[in-house]
């Protein structure tokens, strides 16, 4: 997998939850589409890479944050994605939901949650963050001559 397919894929994964969503946010980057070294080497030499882009969904009332959040959920089940772990398969119906799923035929792990605003009133932040899996960037070779 090269940086431009696995930011495409990753952009395809968000826009699977989000483009049906009502009512519609705005997608305010939080975290741009980036390559940066892969967090489950721990320091490896091997040269793996991740991406990982993460966006908050803006322009929506911040009561209605947690119903974006199971539109996300529901959007990515429906598409046969699994849930992370079985624990994170339990419903989230409190008021701050968040839900963590992942690709099973590529492994793309993506998220959405709810950040608190003010917990009396219900008010909330929805995000959505994806992040491919590590893999290993191969240069793409240049025509002879060149």
């Amino acid at each position: 997998m090269s940086d431009t397919q696995a930011i495409a894929r990753a952009e395809e994964i968000l826009h699977q939850a989000v483009d049906g969503m009502t009512p519609r946010p705005t997608l305010k980057a939080v975290r741009r589409a980036s390559v940066g070294p892969c967090l489950a080497d721990d320091e490896s030499e091997d040269g793996r890479v991740q991406v990982r882009l993460g966006y908050q969904l803006a322009g929506v009332p911040g009561a209605q944050a947690k119903d974006l959040v199971k539109q996300a959920r529901e959007a990515w089940r429906k598409r046969g994605y699994e849930f992370q772990s079985p624990d994170a398969a339990r419903d989230r119906t409190g008021p701050f939901p968040s839900v963590f799923m992942r690709t099973p035929s590529d492994d793309f792990w993506m998220d959405a949650t709810t950040g608190v605003v003010d917990r009396a009133s219900g008010e909330g932040l929805a995000a959505i963050t994806v992040t491919s899996p590590c893999f290993t960037t191969t240069p793409t070779p240049r025509p002879a001559g060149r």
